[in-house]
């Protein structure tokens, strides 16, 4: 993962934990993935301390990542993701008994396309919290599976 100022490294989830204003969604036992990084993000596009209230956390398990954000309320939280749209064709997604969104891989583009492909997404919200796996290597239907796994 090339470095980038707006992120900071964390080498565990208890470090990430002491550097955020959330209780981080760890993956128990049974979660199959090797974790490759975690890291917070610490500052704005103007290159600004963030306030820990304001950070987010993105998990690195090499095929898929797993990002974490606190939101002001649930209603914010279920906005960011069921109406914020992450791809063409969304469609409804329940992990855990949580409301979500999901979005298919998208198909292999030409080699000079410069967008490169339309990841893998599925989105849900836990109160004020929202929730986001992405893949560019990954099915939908994987991403379910793995958000599923999170909870047990």
């Amino acid at each position: 993962m090339p470095e980038n100022p707006h992120f900071e490294s964390v080498p565990s989830w208890q470090a990430a934990a002491e550097k955020l204003n959330f209780k981080p969604l760890v993956p128990g036992k049974h979660f199959k993935h090797k974790l490759k990084s975690l890291r917070i993000f610490v500052r704005d596009h103007k290159m600004r301390q963030l306030p820990i209230g304001d950070r987010s956390l993105e998990a690195f398990f090499g095929s898929f990542m797993f990002s974490q954000t606190q939101r002001a309320d649930a209603d914010e939280a279920r906005r960011q993701t069921v109406e914020v749209s992450y791809g063409q064709f969304g469609q409804e997604a329940l992990i855990a008994s949580h409301v979500g969104r999901g979005y298919e891989l998208g198909p292999k583009p030409p080699a000079e396309d410069i967008d490169g492909r339309s990841p893998s997404v599925v989105v849900w919200h836990d109160g004020n919290m929202s929730y986001m796996l992405a893949s560019s290597e990954r099915p939908l239907i994987d991403l379910i599976k793995i958000a599923g796994s999170f909870y047990g």
